[in-house]
């Protein structure tokens, strides 16, 4: 067995299919199903089997495939100490939830960050499983995950003892919509208002929730208008606010030049906002790099910034 072999068994188990990961690997099937098999032979145990669904790990193959996992990591790690480039280079990764403080923290830290070195950086928005599933396979080093409060346990079962957590912020969901709305004076909104317009929908609060919708408490469901837009794109959205006076999103609590920027007005609603929860998650045999903690410490400065603004009371500006 080598390190060749593990990035078989890894690939696999990621493709969930022999051919799949043999197309991936540039391989034929044959010699990957080969590989497979020796490597199987070698630890003694079986490390896939086939289902319906295709190639899933063996209780044994999950513990085998982690282990693999982690020694194809040092390996890099390892490489990566030894080049010659490396303090010349920063390197960077995380995935989160589409938010706007995340972005600005973001931008801030990137802002920081020596002109004079070569940058890696890498920042996805993302909806939580996949963020899990991409961290904890090791293909991002930092992830952000948002949740409904009441499901915070089911998200410790997801995360499992391989990940490190992190409460980020917890925060009360708001309403986005542009100054030209007819609601944008007022502090607050009722259920009622908001079904009667266009609610545009990306994932920021729904789909980056852990649970379905039919599964949260009554008091933690967020207002559903019979007008829904799905729009993945940011600049698309922010153009329909404007184009549909009568539309708006759920989104997290946004810092005040944003929405500035954008002409937009977040306000509450008084029959349904949720508090959600994101939590930063990392692998537990991962240290945090310097650019981590830069990030982190722009990430906490903005989050602070804005929960004074809401513990003050004061209404976002349009």
């Amino acid at each position: 067995m080598n390190l060749q072999h593990l990035k078989y068994i890894v690939e696999v188990a990621k493709a969930g299919s022999i051919s799949l990961a043999a197309e991936n690997l540039f391989m034929n099937q044959p010699n990957l199903s080969k590989a497979i098999r020796e490597v199987e032979a070698e630890v003694g145990t079986d490390i896939f089997r086939r289902t319906p669904r295709g190639i899933v790990p063996t209780e044994q193959g999950e513990a085998v495939i982690e282990y693999a996992r982690r020694i194809i990591r040092e390996v890099e790690e390892m490489k990566s100490f030894c080049r010659e480039d490396r303090r010349n280079k920063i390197s960077f990764s995380l995935r989160a939830p589409r938010s706007g403080y995340i972005s600005q923290a973001f931008a801030r830290f990137v802002v920081r960050l020596d002109k004079t070195k070569e940058l890696d950086i890498q920042f996805r928005e993302s909806s939580s499983l996949n963020t899990i599933k991409r961290v904890e396979e090791g293909d991002y080093n930092l992830g952000i995950v948002r949740c409904l409060k009441s499901q915070e346990r089911y998200l410790q079962q997801l995360l499992g003892r391989r990940l490190k957590r992190e409460l980020v912020w917890e925060f009360e969901g708001r309403v986005l919509i542009s100054r030209t709305n007819p609601l944008a004076s007022k502090d607050t909104v009722t259920a009622g208002e908001l079904e009667a317009g266009t609610e545009i929908l990306y994932g920021d609060l729904r789909a980056a929730s852990l649970a379905r919708e039919d599964r949260r408490p009554e008091e933690e469901r967020i207002v559903i208008s019979k007008r829904r837009v799905f729009v993945s794109e940011r600049g698309s959205q922010i153009e329909l606010l404007h184009q549909d006076p009568s539309s708006y999103m759920w989104f997290s609590p946004m810092p005040d030049d944003l929405l500035r920027r954008y002409g937009l007005v977040q306000i509450r609603c008084k029959a349904s906002s949720p508090v959600f929860r994101d939590v930063l998650i990392y692998r537990e045999d991962r240290k945090l790099s310097e650019a981590d903690r830069l990030f982190l410490e722009e990430l906490y400065r903005v989050r602070d910034d804005l929960d004074r603004r809401m513990r003050d009371g004061t209404r976002t500006p349009g």
